[in-house]
């Protein structure tokens, strides 16, 4: 019951962002991880694969931010509430052109993806992203403590059905790309795993 009410709420763009942002601390955990590991330069341009309602374009200037998604509630919502440049688009298929972008931002998608779907997506990350360029990957882990009764009970409800161990992650992480840095921190009653990375190597055969 509860996971059909989860369900039918991220169906509604500005409710779903209202109640994650009560029980995310309005999610300041994950803007400061953002501003710190991409931080917004005219310069630069940042594509946000699953960007959801759009709510971290905020973070980056209208003319550098590109968020897809495959929800087309979700990218009309954004283009009515938010600046920068949105697209309804599978996260497995990006379709931009080979190193199109300085940064991609990675938040809360694998989770939903088997290992074949995120793989895709993943070579898709790496095919568009700059020789010199960045990715941030953030995406839920098992709550590490006991005691975080509502952060596993999300975990339980909620629509994603492949959270991953950050073991797990790592090895998915280094097909396509080279991890630089990685931490786990807790986003009010969420905890999730990050990673910065880069091309790998031999990303010109991808």
């Amino acid at each position: 019951m509860l996971r059909y009410v989860i369900e039918k709420l991220s169906n509604y763009p500005s409710l779903f962002l209202f109640c994650r942002g009560l029980l995310e601390a309005d999610f300041r955990e994950i803007r400061r991880t953002i501003r710190e590991y991409l931080p917004d330069s005219n310069n630069q341009r940042v594509l946000d694969i699953a960007c959801g309602p759009g709510a971290f374009s905020e973070l980056f200037t209208a003319d550098v931010y590109v968020g897809v998604d495959i929800n087309r509630r979700y990218i009309e919502f954004a283009q009515r509430q938010y600046m920068g440049t949105f697209h309804v688009m599978d996260a497995r298929h990006v379709e931009f052109s080979e190193d199109s972008f300085d940064g991609v931002l990675v938040l809360g998608l694998l989770h939903h993806l088997n290992d074949d779907d995120a793989l895709e997506g993943l070579k898709g990350v790496a095919r568009v992203l700059k020789p010199s360029g960045r990715v941030l990957i953030i995406e839920d882990i098992p709550s590490e403590s006991r005691l975080n009764v509502v952060g596993h009970l999300l975990h339980r409800i909620e629509n994603g059905h492949f959270i991953r161990s950050a073991e797990e992650y790592r090895t998915l992480l280094g097909a396509y790309l080279k991890k630089q840095s990685e931490q786990v921190f807790r986003s009010g009653f969420c905890d999730y795993y990050m990673a910065v990375l880069t091309c790998n190597d031999n990303s010109d055969d991808v």
